[in-house]
């Protein structure tokens, strides 16, 4: 369900770049240092960007450093951590356990299965610093699940669900920035459960699997003007709630992946066209 938000490289300045790889591998690195080398298996780029969102606005002291690691053993990488590394690092570590504890009752796949057993023993430190974030995002997964176990159809009233757990991951603080946070965060979301579903619908069909657009399987070019719509409706909300927050700090990466790399993302995904510039 994740990997939606994204950059479009080719749009990138050579330092936004550098610095966007640079809180993704700090993030990597931090997760891997302190969370355990399973917590990495949840690193994904839409955590990427709450980190890129949050230290624009709250902008805390970073360490910079150049480091080799397995992924680049012989070219040192540069990485970025502060702050909010940590706070996104403890959300991607709950985000992962519950989303696993979901496909459980989904699939019960050995993989799943594996992962989750594996991953259980990471969530007590990140459940510990953040024990409200924790509960609110249990309570939204199980109310998800609770709306896919029944087979609800309305596309609102799910991928809502998903958006006020994102919301609550954006809302970092309690304080004058927090409704614009939690704007963006429950628009995001919206934006990768719809997406998702509209991906994985012949998948689901196929295996059985519930889809809250299954009954348009037969009917995919009216379900694919529908999600366009659904879609820019939401990004839409999550600029105007961005606009809002004026920000300067790594304004070029932020604008880069709002208006350039998730509609590139979503346009392909609709299209089924080529993604060459979308990392």
């Amino acid at each position: 369900m994740f990997g939606y938000v994204r950059i479009n490289k080719m749009d990138l300045t050579f330092r936004e770049y550098e610095n966007y790889k640079g809180y993704y591998c700090g993030l990597c690195k931090y997760l891997k240092e302190n969370h355990g080398e399973i917590s990495r298996l949840g690193l994904n780029y839409d955590i990427t960007f709450l980190i890129v969102i949050l230290t624009a606005i709250y902008k805390p002291k970073p360490s910079i450093f150049q480091e080799r690691c397995v992924v680049s053993p012989f070219k040192k990488k540069k990485k970025i951590i502060n702050e909010i590394t940590e706070y996104a690092a403890s959300m991607n570590v709950l985000l992962t356990y519950y989303k696993l504890e979901d496909n459980l009752l989904d699939d019960k796949g050995i993989k799943d299965i594996f992962a989750y057993n594996l991953y259980k023993n990471k969530l007590n430190l990140a459940h510990n610093k953040y024990p409200q974030k924790s509960k609110i995002i249990k309570e939204q997964m199980n109310l998800l699940n609770k709306l896919e176990q029944e087979k609800e159809y309305n596309i609102d009233k799910v991928s809502n669900t998903f958006g006020e757990i994102m919301g609550e991951i954006f809302a970092y603080k309690t304080d004058k920035y927090e409704e614009d946070l939690r704007k963006i965060g429950f628009n995001i979301g919206k934006y990768i459960y719809i997406l998702d579903a509209y991906e994985d619908l012949e998948e689901d069909y196929k295996k059985g699997r519930y889809n809250p657009f299954i009954e348009y399987i037969n009917n995919k070019e009216e379900l694919k003007q529908r999600v366009d719509r659904l879609v820019s409706m939401s990004l839409g909300l999550l600029s105007s709630s961005i606009n809002n927050l004026n920000i300067q700090v790594n304004r070029g990466i932020i604008e880069n992946i709002v208006y350039s790399g998730v509609y590139l993302r979503y346009k392909n995904i609709l299209n089924k066209g080529s993604e060459n510039n979308v990392q």
